[in-house]
Parts: structure tokens; sequence; C-alpha cells
């Protein structure tokens, strides 16, 4: 906001020096010697470029008044990433790469600063959010009292008042029919400053009830901008020659205050507990630092302050898109599909916006083009260098041009020009280095509204889409964009139909019928919060983060234990749930992984807000962490537990426990949490509280899970995951193969989307075998009605009917191998006293052998154990929650987008446990048993880090590398080349190594054999258990013997650029990097190889050009 004026200014003459101007800009001899910069001893440093200028007006005369941003835009755009220009006697310095930014956007280094229209606007609104400086308190202030107003949360409140205004313009274009010219602009201006008045104020300016005649307030707004842009442009003494227009601009802006302060007093002058709008925040809302509140003024200040810059950037968010999607026809009807396929002709509910990804990627890509706010000007604190050799003398102006810096070509490509919104989808946005994409602004003086304008602009574009369709009234008109206070498309006409035909009258009904959606609406983030358990017990937190669930699992298992040391769960919830939220009045203790070093989904936000978290902040909050990870990525190996637990210490947390580590390579999760909880946890907690720990072991002899029989009640699943139904199941392999491969097809549920190599999350049920074990064990029959009290630590629908069977089936890992603690349990329960002897060794000097080693489950331990005694709830409170399980999908949506596969080995294999039968895998004898119609509860996950498919397949070389079921994602990325193919793409080489036992579970062979002879991808083979004889391109031995034998192949690819992809297991993976390494290392340049070994020489390429995903 602003940005465009400040040229202006620059161009007209200076500021004049008038009352409440900022610390003036820094004159150019001061910086300048000789017409160039002040030389520094420093070598490495470099003289800004600059282009040529006229003696006394610098490059004044290169900028063009009636487009200063495109004629600038296109002065600097020769001289590279940074240049610097004269204006009379001022120097600026201007910015349009993502390098340079990305150092500009230090708030340690670099401060906003208030310059031109921003500095006029100062007159009427003096230090609000948008126009105070730095060291101004009241802006503080009031971003502190209105944070809040501008959450998600509260964002979401404002649904139906911003609804409530889109239906109003959807009414105007349909009564005015489908022939009827319509100022894309001018509409889209009227509606986004209606719904801020209404959404923050409650006031309505009825700006479609009047027909062309505005509310004098906005007569009086629009005059006010324009002079304060007049001011700007113009030079000081000026001023003292324009008194009418000097007064007009008084009139005008003591109009708009009285209005404002009319709509305080009238507020004042009601009660209404339910209003928790912007102007209730203002009024009511205190200083969380120093406890002070707004005066009116100031409250004034701030309420014309969202009303001037946040309905123009808005409305010309959504004019260029709708210029866009009128522009690419099938970006338009892909973001239509999505809205139908959604919405499912409902009317649009604020459920449905976050369910739209790839119409938030058409709003994200709008602005990555065309920002309607064009830059920003910062400046430095002090001398600063950036880019390693510029010099930035301190307070000089910096313009960050956002018109070139989203189009660096370095981060976007050589297409940068092109409208694509599948860049800005989330796994692509994600990859993005840091402030690649900024049309909100920087740092703390960001813009608060982001929220807001987001969700604003996801329901009117898609009630549109949902609604009409468009055409451009001039078929020939190119994009011409208009150089305001911001930027919008220029003489954009379009026209509009009803989709669905039908009158206005009609369409007025539909839109104001009442649409169901099957989905909950809470607006506060979901916690699973524990009732009080009774007695003298005392409150702790439980937070979790990790995508696959263990942690969440472990969550539940501690909360099972606290109760028996004298501890209630109060809550157990994501991390997430606990931004800005971590009490100070319990201890909280906090489980964590990482995901190829990033937090997991569900810790994101948590630790986004904890990097930024300020010194002493949390003090008073007592915690712990307990990391899980696993030592095969020894770069990122804890770093996400580690992370957490030095912020919370930095931010003024105190620890009270040493932070717990498991290593899921080498340990089990659960016996390493046991142990750490039993040995500094409860300890540390009892003695903080001055009370001894409780025997725990002897507790859960008398199980406080109570169990009683009543009538059934239906299994509610997660709430994340959806319901998806089985069209397909075959075995991949013949009856000869060792080990057993299928085939699942799965159809995906409308709205559900996903990417070649993303993941799909199955809530699987256990093995009927293992079921009937359990109730034969108990003596309970299948169908016997349970309903469990007493403990709400267990992660089952406490109070809740269900039958035995549905319990065991889908709520509890029945297989898991037993815990110290679980064998000690036993052991204090066994009324012999052989036995007991016998348990705790197991649990001690022979757990590592006998249990651990062998997967002896705690079930397999009471068939061998049948004297114990003891009773099914203390049996289930032992037992960890079931966990989601996570695939690959060996499918590409370009094959079918609602159709996702999955390639799997069944895992069934002779029981290491004596008296045991089998062993069976959990998830894939349950898929394995599906046949087609079957339900399952599923969730898509996008890959992250750089395990994803290259985007450009003409230009990036792929190298796949796969043993057994690993072949799984490869198969979805070459169904997606050869559908690319099959649409004109020239597609770089690609080769597939895959190693199998032999032919008779060599994967997909006919499939891959027609994808190879129509040059979508080269197979090499590596049978491990079978004579090859001549068959091509394959050897008897591993998939590291097929590389080798192909070395050639392979480096030739490998110096064009290839990237490569491995899948499977820990053992496979890590030969195959080894040898990968030394085959470029020797192929690479001599000098590297005197330096350094192969494996460390190939660290260079591990987080862009070699990717490995691992299962277990």
């Amino acid at each position: 906001m602003g940005y465009i004026k400040t040229l202006k200014t620059k161009l007209g003459g200076h500021d004049g020096g008038q009352n409440g101007m900022e610390k003036p800009i820094e004159p150019l001899s001061k910086h300048v010697s000789g017409g160039k910069m002040k030389s520094v001893k420093d070598p490495n440093l470099v003289e800004i470029p600059k282009p040529k200028g006229l003696p006394v007006i610098g490059n004044l005369h290169n900028i063009d008044l009636d487009s200063p941003l495109f004629s600038l835009i296109e002065l600097i755009e020769p001289l590279g990433p940074i240049c610097q220009l004269t204006f009379g006697s001022e120097l600026n310095i201007f910015v349009s790469s993502i390098e340079l930014l990305n150092e500009l956007c230090d708030e340690s280094r670099f401060h906003k600063i208030v310059t031109a229209e921003l500095e006029k606007l100062r007159y009427v609104v003096h230090d609000a959010l948008f126009t105070a400086r730095n060291e101004e308190r009241n802006w503080e202030i009031a971003h502190r009292i209105l944070m809040p107003v501008f959450g998600t949360i509260k964002i979401r409140e404002m649904f139906p008042e911003m609804k409530d205004l889109a239906q109003q313009l959807c009414l105007k274009w349909a009564r005015y029919g489908e022939e009827y010219v319509i100022d894309v602009t001018a509409d889209f201006t009227r509606l986004t400053l209606d719904t801020l008045a209404l959404c923050t104020m409650g006031f309505r300016f009825n700006s479609f009830h009047n027909g062309s005649v505005l509310h004098p307030f906005v007569d009086s707004m629009v005059r006010t901008l324009k002079e304060a842009s007049v001011q700007a442009a113009l030079p000081g003494f000026i001023q003292s020659f324009r008194k009418r227009s000097w007064r007009r601009y008084e009139k005008d802006t003591a109009f708009m205050r009285k209005l404002c302060q009319d709509i305080i007093d009238k507020r004042k002058g009601k009660t209404d507990p339910d209003s928790h709008d912007l102007l209730a925040a203002l009024l009511g809302g205190r200083d969380p630092k120093t406890g002070e509140g707004l005066s009116d003024d100031s409250i004034i200040d701030n309420m014309l302050t969202f009303l001037i810059a946040g309905h123009e950037t808005t409305s010309g968010l959504l004019s260029f898109a709708l210029y866009y999607l009128l522009a690419n026809p099938q970006t338009m009807e892909k973001a239509r599909q999505e809205v139908d396929e959604v919405s499912q002709g409902s009317p649009i509910a604020v459920e449905h916006l976050s369910k739209l990804p790839y119409l938030n990627a058409v709003l994200k890509e709008t602005l990555r083009l065309q920002p309607t706010a064009p830059g920003f000007i910062l400046a430095a604190d002090k001398d600063e260098i950036i880019g390693g050799k510029y010099l930035i003398p301190a307070n000089v102006p910096i313009g960050v041009l956002l018109h070139m810096v989203h189009q660096d070509k370095a981060v976007y490509g050589e297409d940068v020009a092109e409208f694509k919104p599948e860049r800005m989808l989330d796994e692509n946005f994600n990859k993005l280095p840091p402030n690649s994409w900024k049309p909100f602004g920087n740092g703390m003086r960001g813009c608060i509204g982001r929220a807001f304008a987001t969700q604003e602009a996801l329901l009117i574009v898609a009630m549109l889409l949902q609604n009409f369709t468009f055409e451009m009234a001039d078929p020939g008109y190119k994009l011409k964009v208009k150089e305001t206070l911001t930027v919008k498309p220029d003489n954009f006409r379009m026209r509009a139909k009803l989709r669905r035909g039908g009158t206005a009258t009609e369409f007025q009904r539909e839109l104001q019928s009442v649409g169901s959606v099957n989905a909950k609406t809470s607006s506060t983030p979901s916690l699973v919060s524990a009732q009080a358990a009774g007695g003298d017990k005392k409150p702790l937190t439980i937070l979790y983060g990790s995508n696959s669930g263990t942690c969440e699992a472990l969550a539940y298992r501690l909360a099972s234990d606290a109760t028996l040391h004298g501890f209630h769960a109060r809550k157990i919830a994501p991390l997430n749930a606990a931004r800005d939220s971590l009490p100070k009045s319990e201890p909280v203790i906090i489980l964590a992984a990482s995901y190829d070093g990033l937090p997991s989904d569900n810790a994101e936000e948590f630790f986004d807000w904890l990097t930024t978290a300020e010194k002493d902040s949390l003090k008073g909050v007592s915690y712990a962490v307990f990391g899980c990870g696993h030592r095969d990525w020894v770069a990122t190996f804890q770093r996400i537990p580690i992370l957490i637990d030095d912020l919370l210490q930095k931010a003024g947390a105190e620890r009270f426990a040493a932070r717990g580590l498991a290593d899921s390579a080498v340990m089990d999760l659960f016996v390493e949490l046991e142990k750490w909880t039993t040995d500094s946890i409860w300890p540390a907690i009892s003695q903080k509280d001055g009370k001894a720990d409780n025997d725990g072991e002897g507790q859960l002899i008398n199980s406080l899970l109570k169990v009683e029989f009543s009538e059934p009640r239906q299994l509610q699943q997660y709430s994340q995951l959806v319901e998806a139904t089985v069209m397909e199941s075959r075995i991949l392999t013949t009856p000869s193969a060792i080990g057993q491969k299928v085939h699942i097809d799965i159809q995906l549920p409308s709205g559900v989307s996903y990417h070649p190599g993303d993941h799909l999350l199955v809530l699987p049920v256990n093995p009927m075998r293992n079921v009937k074990r359990v109730l034969s064990r108990f003596h309970l029959t299948w169908d016997t009605i349970v309903r469990a009290s007493g403990n709400d630590s267990v992660r089952i629908p406490v109070e809740t009917a269900m039958t035995v069977h549905e319990l065991l089936s889908s709520y509890f890992e029945l297989a898991q191998p037993a815990t110290p603690r679980d064998i000690r349990v036993l052991a204090a329960a066994a009324e012999d006293e052989a036995t007991k002897t016998l348990l705790n060794n197991l649990a001690n000097t022979s757990y590592l052998e006998d249990i651990q080693e062998k997967k002896t489950s705690l079930l397999d331990l009471l068939e061998k154990f049948p004297e114990i005694p003891i009773g099914f709830g203390t049996y289930l409170t032992l037992l960890p929650s079931l966990r989601l399980r996570t695939y690959s999908i060996s499918s590409s949506p370009s094959w079918n987008s609602s159709r996702a596969t999955l390639t799997l080995s069944v895992l069934d294999e002779p029981a290491t446990t004596e008296g045991s039968e089998r062993f069976l895998g959990v998830a894939s004898n349950h898929l394995a048993g599906l046949t087609p119609g079957d339900l399952i509860h599923v969730a898509t996950r996008p890959v992250k880090g750089i395990f994803q498919m290259p985007t450009d397949l003409s230009k990036a070389p792929t190298i796949m590398i796969a043993a057994g079921a690993g072949l799984a994602p490869f198969r979805g990325f070459i169904q997606e080349r050869a559908y690319q193919q099959q649409n004109g793409v020239q597609l770089a080489p690609a080769a597939l190594f895959f190693g199998c036992r032999s032919s008779h579970d060599d994967l997909y062979r006919d499939e891959l054999d027609a994808f190879e002879s129509s040059g979508v991808v080269r197979v090499f083979r590596a049978y491990s258990r079978e004579d090859v004889g001549s068959k091509p391109n394959t050897r008897k031995g591993y998939v590291q013997d097929s590389i080798q034998a192909e070395k050639d192949a392979f480096v030739q690819l490998w110096n064009a650029g290839a990237k490569i992809y491995v899948c499977g297991s820990v053992r496979m993976a890590s030969q195959v990097k080894d040898l990968v390494a030394n085959l470029v290392y020797t192929a690479g340049p001599m000098d590297a190889q005197k330096e350094f070994t192969p494996q460390e020489w190939f660290k260079r390429f591990e987080k862009t050009r070699y990717a490995a995903e691992i299962f277990t």
C-alpha cells in the first residue's frame, strides 16, 4: 500500500518536512562521493549497479508518471538483482531477487519505514497499524490486542457476515442478467469495503442497495486517498497555495472520524456480550503485555486504517483472479470442478473452504503475478552487507519490487510469467525457499488481516464459480494494469450467466436455503480432554506431534501410566493445539518426532510459534521432552525434539527432566518411554510436588479401567479419516513365490486428492486369529457387550457400549511386544513365586533376547502363564492404541483421479515365540483380506522433502531404485510419465532398477514391459534366488548388482542431471547409497577426489538429487 505513490513522490519533489515526519531520508551526499557510493576497504564489496542519470534530477526522467511501477521495473530489470537510483538528491536502493529479499526480511537488521503517501495519511489515521513507525507504542498495543481477532478461529466466526455480502453481489449480477456488462473492479471494491465494515464494526454501507449512489463515507474516503496521493507527489512549499484542497481534506477527514465516533458511541451505549468483532476488541481489549487499552482517537485511527488498507488490496486480488481464470479456461474448469465436488450442490459453507486447495492455489498464484500491494520499503538499522558484497547504508530506503521478486527464475523457473496454480499447491509451495512469496508484507509489520482476506476471497470466488459462468465483455481484452493506491486491472469488463438457468428470484431462494455439510463445525482445535480422575490426583498436560500416529499412541500410554503415579492427564492433544497456550499451572510432557528434519503436520504451527517466542515469554512453564526418531536419518535425527527442548528453555520454560530419546532402529519405543518416565519423569514431578511416587505396577493389578456390559453402539473412527471403497484386490505373486504381495485398488471419496509418490494412511483391523486368542484367554464371546469407565486416559470411547470384538479389532495393538513394565505387572499379579521370578527375569536380564527380538506380545505371555489372575481391564490398560499405518500410493491420479492403489507385502511368517503359531502383520493382513465392496478408512498425506516427482519431466532425468514392494511409489511415477508422454511431452530419460527374489515375484511385469516398449522407462532387474539365463537387462543377485552391471548407463544419466530415488529396506538403501556414491564419485571431478571420501563428497547431493524412502 502506498508503494506506487512513494515513487511518484520521488518524481514530484520533496515532502517539505511537515510535522510528524519520520526520521528524514538520508541525503545522497552522505553516502556518495563523486557520484558513487562511498568506497570501503573491503575488496570483496562491489558497487551496486545503477543506470545513467542526469545532473541534479538523477533518474527522475526515466520514470513514467502514469506508470511509475512498471517503468521502474523496465529500467532496473537489466541491472540484476539489486540497483541504486537517485531521485533528485535522494539515494534509493531496489531489490528484485528472492535471495537478497530473504536477507532483508531479517527484522533484526532491517525495519519498515513510512514514506510518501503513507506519511500524508498520518494526518487522517496517525499512528495506526499501517502508518505507524516502529518505535511508536500505540501500534504495538493495538497489534497485540487485535491479533486474537484476526486469528483463524475468529475469522471463521465472521463467515456469516462475509457470506451475506457475497450473496448481495451474486444477486446483483443475477438480477442485471447475462447481457449486463460488469465493471469488475468497481463491484469488487464495493463488496470488499462493505465486508470490512460489517465484519469489523457491524456497520453497513449498503453499497449494493443504493444503485450507483454510494454512502457519503465512501466519497470522503476516495477524495482523501486522492488528496494524500497529490500531496505526496508535490513539493512541500506548494501546499500553502492549495488552501481549498486542504480545507476539503480536513472536512473529509473530520466527517470520516465523526462517523467512526458515532459508531463507537452507539456500541458503547448497548451491551452485546456476543459481539467479538474488531470494534469490540478495540473498545474492550487490553494489551496482554502492558494492560493498557486504546483511546477513542486511537480506535478511530485503526477503524479507518482497516477500511482504507483492506478493501483496495482484496478487491484487486479478486479482479485479477477473475481475469486469470477467464484467460485460462482449463484452470477455471478445474477450480469449478473442485468447488462442485466439495460442495456437492450445497451452498458454500465455512467447512468447505479448507477443502479447496486448488482454488487457494489460484489465489496464491494470482498474488504471485500481481501482488496488489506491489512492494514495501525497508531500511537498515545500521550499515549492512547483503549478498556478501553489497553495502547497504543505514536509513537508506530499500524498495522491494514484488512483481520482480515473485518472478525470480532462480526459484520459480523459466515459466515464471505463466499462470500456473499448480506451483502454489501446498506440496510445491512448502518447498519454496524462505520469503519467496510476500504479498502480505513481512514479519511483525506484515498484514494482520491476511486470514481475513484469504477467507473472504476463497468464499467469493467459490460462490461465483459455483453459481455463474463468465465471459469477457471484450474477447480480445489483454490485461492492462492500473496503478493507483494499489494495482488493479484497468478497464476489465465481463458478463455473468447463472449456471443452472432460472430467474433471479429462484436463485435468491437457492442462496438463502440452509445448506448441510457432513463435517464437524467446531471452530476450536480438537482436544482430547480427560475428566477429573477424582481424589487428590494432580493435573498434567501431554502433547504429541508425529505423522504416523506413534507419538499419539505413546501419549495415551503415558496418560494411562500417569494415573498410577498420582497424576491425571487433563489434556492429551496435538502440539498445534497448544500454540500460544502452554499451561503454567501443571507439568507439560511433549512427545515429538522429525520428518525429514521438519516438524510433523500436527506440530508445524506450534513449532513456528515457538521459534518466535520471546525471551521469558514462557516463564512459569514446566516441561520435559521425549524424542522419537530413526538413526538412519543421520543429518536430522532427533532434530525437532532437540529444537523444541532448546527453544522452550530459551523462552524461559523450566526443564524438569532431561530429554528422553528413542531410536526406533534399535529400540522399542514403548519400552524406552517406560524407562524414561520410570527413571526421570515420575520421580522428578513427585519431588517437585513434595510427595512420594506411587507403586504403579502394584496399582495396575487392580485396574482403574472398569468394564461393564451393555447394548452395542457403533464404533467411532478417527476424525481425520474418510471412508473409501475397495474396487479390486489381487495377488501379484505366484503360488511358488516366497511371501505374498498384493495389489489393492481403492475408490477415494469426492474431494480427496493426491500426487504421485504421496502416502495413504490406513486404519487397520487386528487379525481375527489374534482377536480370537484374546477372547479365549478371557473367556469372552465375540458379541459380548462391554462399556469402559474409570480411566479415560485409555484411548477408547469411555461410557460407550460396544462388542468386545469391535473393541479388540479396532482400538488396541494386540501384537505389540510386551514392555518390561507389562511383564512386571504380570509378575506382581502372579501368585506362584517361581512364576514371579521367571517373569521378573524376562523383564530384566533376558528381555532383549526372549521378548524384543522374538516379538513376544503380552498376549503370548498370558497364554504361556494362564494361571495369572489378571483382569480384562488391566490387560486393555497395558496395551498401546492401534496406530494408523502408512503406505506409498502406487498409482498416479492421471490414471484415475478418484482411485489410488497400494502395493504391499503381506507379513505372515512363523512365530519365534514358543507356543505361538504365526506372526501376522496387522495392516498387511487386514488389507490382503479385503474384497471388492469392502469399506476402509484412509487419509492421503503429501510426501515431504525431496521425495517428490520432478515437475518438469521433459528436463529432469530420473533414476528409480527399488526392491520388492518398494516399487510402489515408482509405479505411480511411471504412470505419470506415460500420461504426460501421451499428452505430447518429450520425456527426459528414466531408468528403474528393480530387485526381487525371482520371476515369481517380479511385480507388474507385463505392465512395465509395455511402458518400456513405448519409451516411458528402461527397466533393469535383479533376481536374488533364480538364475536368469539370457533374459535381457536382468542379473542374478541384488539390485546393487544390477546397478553395478549398468554403471555406464547409470553414470551417464547422473551426468545429465538425473535425480535418484530409492525405496526399500534400511539395509538395501544403505548399500545402494554407498554404491551410488562410489560410482558418481569416480566419474566426478578429480579435484574432489583429493579432498573427500566418496560418501563425504556425495553428501552435497542428499538434499537435491538423492531421495530415499525407507520402510520397515
